[in-house]
C-alpha cells in the first residue's frame, strides 16, 4: 500500500517502534523539575496537563549487534555530537521533562534473527506472567509478527488513550495503518519514532564515474521524467563487465555493471514493480490477488538479466554481517556501475574514492504510476503489551514521543545527515524526497513470516532461474489461503486480561 500520502507531508520515513528511549538501562533519569518542554509536538493529541510524575517508561528492545545497529532510534548519550544522536537525545529529554518522568529507559537485549525465539519468549513469558514490565515493545518486523498467536499479547492501538483518536496523524502513516487493521483491530504501530524503517529503505547506489564512462544518460533525468524503467537499468548494463583478473570468467574479483544480494534485495521487487501479494476484495477483505501474468513477465526478464557475464549475484545468509557481504565489497571498490541496498549503506560509502549516486529503483514500465520501494523486514516495529502497567501513559509518551521525532529527529537524519553529509550532490537529495514518496507497505509482505513465506517468492525463483511462477503459486496457494485466514481469525480473538 502506497504510503506516498503521508510521506511527502512528513519528511522523512518511518520509524517504527514508537519509543524512543535511554539505552542499555541509562534512562538519562534527571532531578530537574518536569514540565519544561521547550519544542511544540506538532499534530500530538496529548493534553499539557497530563503528566506522570516520577515514573519510568520502559521499552524492550535490541541491542546492538554485528549485524545492525537499534538502540540509536531510542536513545543516545548526553555527550553526543552526531546530528542524529544528538536530536534523539534532546527529544528524549523533552518527552522526560513534558511528562515528568524520571526517565525514558530502553531495556535492550540480544535481537538478531538467529535468536529471534528468544527475544519472543522474553517479553510473551513477561506478558503471561502479568508482570508489567514493558510498556512499548520493539524489535524486528518479521519475528514480531511471525506467529499470530502473539497478537493475543498486543493491546489493540484503537483502545490505547491518544493513540486511537489520532490514527489519521501523519507521523502514523495513515495509509499503514488502513492497510494492516482488520476488523477495527491494529496491533503493529509503525511511524516517525522509528528511524529503522526509513534506514532499511531500498534504494539504487550507482558509481558515477563508471557512468560517465559508459556515456550513459542522465539518470537523474530519467528518473524526472518517469522514463527510468528496468529494460532502461538492463540497457545501461550491457557489455559492462570487465575482466580484472585475466581468468577468463566473471567473478568477485572483475567489474559488473549489477551487483545484488539474492534474499532481502529481490524481495523488494515486489515493492519496486508494484505487484503486491495481496490487496482487498470488495467487501474489505484482505485476499491473495497478486497478477499472476505480471509476475511472470517480471520473472522472465529478470532471470535473463542475472544470467548474464555483465551482473554478478551472491546468496547471503542470516549469518552474513556487512563486512562479508561481497556484493557491498565490490560496489565499495568501484567496481559496479549499480548496486540496489538499503539506505543505511551510504554512510558506509563515504569512503569511497569514487563519487556515487541514489537514485529510486526503476519502475517495471513507463505506465507504472510511481517509484515504489518498501524497508527490509527487520525495522523497528511497536506494540503496546496487554499487561503494560499504564495504558495512558502508553498513549501519551508514544503519542508525543512520535511527535516529536518527527519535528526533530527525522528532518536531522533526512536533510543534515543524509542528504548534506553522505550523499554527494544535490540530485541525490532531489532523488530521496521521490524514494521517500514513493514508500509503500502491503499486509502481505508485512505478515510474510506468517504466511509461510509468501513475500519471498522473488527469491526463492529467482535464485533457481525459474520463472514458472504460475506452478509455484498453484502449488502454495491453498496453504496460502488457510495462513490467512488463520491470521484473519487472530483478529477476531477477544482477549482478556
Amino acid at each position: 500500500m502506497n504510503v506516498k500520502r503521508i510521506l511527502a507531508l512528513v519528511l522523512a520515513c518511518v520509524m517504527v517502534l514508537p519509543l524512543l528511549v535511554a539505552c542499555d538501562k541509562t534512562g538519562g533519569g534527571k532531578d530537574t523539575p518536569g514540565g519544561g518542554s521547550n519544542i511544540e509536538a506538532v499534530g500530538s493529541v496529548v493534553p499539557e496537563d497530563v503528566t506522570f510524575p516520577g515514573e519510568t517508561f520502559t521499552i524492550l528492545c535490541r541491542e546492538d549487534n554485528a549485524w545492525g545497529e537499534w538502540l540509536h532510534e531510542i536513545s543516545a548519550d548526553e555527550d553526543a555530537t552526531e546530528l542524529v544522536n544528538e536530536q534523539v537525545y534532546k527529544r528524549n529529554l523533552e518527552v522526560e521533562e513534558r511528562f515528568e518522568l524520571e526517565a525514558l529507559e530502553a531495556y535492550a537485549i540480544p535481537g538478531q534473527w538467529a535468536v529471534a525465539e528468544d527475544f519472543v519468549n522474553t517479553y510473551r513469558n513477561s506478558i503471561l506472567a502479568a508482570t508489567g514490565s514493558f510498556d512499548l515493545i520493539m524489535s524486528h518486523q518479521a519475528y514480531m509478527s511471525e506467529d499470530p498467536s502473539l497478537i493475543e499479547l498486543y493491546t489493540n492501538l484503537y483502545d490505547v488513550p491518544y493513540i486511537k483518536d489520532n490514527l489519521d496523524a501523519e507521523y502514523y502513516y495513515p495509509d499503514v495503518v488502513e492497510e494492516l487493521t482488520i476488523n477495527d483491530k491494529l496491533y503493529y504501530l509503525l511511524g516517525d519514532y522509528s528511524l529503522t524503517y526509513w534506514e532499511l529503505a531500498y534504494v539504487l547506489y550507482f558509481n558515477k564515474t563508471m557512468a560517465e564512462n559508459n556515456n550513459l544518460e542522465d539518470i537523474y533525468q530519467l528518473v524526472r521524467d518517469g522514463e527510468w524503467t528496468f529494460d532502461k537499468m538492463t540497457e545501461m548494463v550491457k557489455g559492462t563487465w570487465t575482466d580484472l583478473n585475466g581468468d577468463v570468467w566473471p567473478d568477485a574479483e572483475d567489474s559488473f555493471g549489477y551487483v545484488s544480494d539474492i534474499p532481502n534485495t529481490t524481495d523488494a521487487l515486489e515493492a519496486h514493480f508494484n505487484v503486491p501479494m495481496t490487496g482487498r476484495d470488495e467487501s474489505g477483505n484482505v485476499v491473495f490477488n497478486v497478477d499472476q501474468g505480471k509476475m511472470v513477465s517480471i520473472l522472465e526478464k529478470f532471470v535473463e538479466f542475472k544470467k548474464t557475464d555483465d551482473t554478478h549475484f551472491i546468496y547471503t545468509t542470516s549469518a552474513d554481517t556487512e563486512d562479508s557481504n561481497e556484493a557491498d565489497k565490490i560496489f565499495r571498490e568501484g567496481r559496479a556501475l549499480f548496486y540496489p541496498a538499503m539506505l543505511n549503506r551510504a554512510q558506509e560509502f563515504r569512503g569511497m574514492e569514487t563519487d556515487f549516486g541514489i537514485v529510486p529503483y526503476p519502475k517495471w514500465d513507463t505506465q507504472q504510476d510511481n517509484y515504489y520501494t518498501h524497508a527490509q523486514d527487520g525495522y523497528s516495529v511497536g506494540v503496546v503489551p496487554i499487561d503494560a502497567p499504564n495504558l495512558e501513559m502508553s498513549g501519551a509518551i508514544v503519542d508525543v514521543l512520535s511527535a516529536l521525532s518527527s519535528e526533530m529527529v527525522i528532518p536531522a537524519y533526512y536533510d543534515m545527515a543524509l542528504r548534506d553529509k553522505y550523499a554527494r550532490d544535490d540530485e541525490s537529495g532531489e532523488m530521496l524526497d521521490i524514494i521517500r514518496d514513493g514508500f509503500t507497505v502491503n499486509f502481505g509482505y508485512f505478515y510474510g513470516a506468517a504466511l509461510n513465506g509468501c513475500s519471498k517468492t522473488f527469491r526463492i525463483l529467482i535464485e533457481q532461474d525459474n520463472s514458472n511462477f504460475v506452478s509455484y503459486y498453484g502449488v502454495n496457494s491453498k496453504g496460502y489461503d488457510r495462513l490467512l485466514k488463520k491470521l484473519i481469525a487472530s483478529y477476531e480473538t477477544e482477549v482478556t486480561e
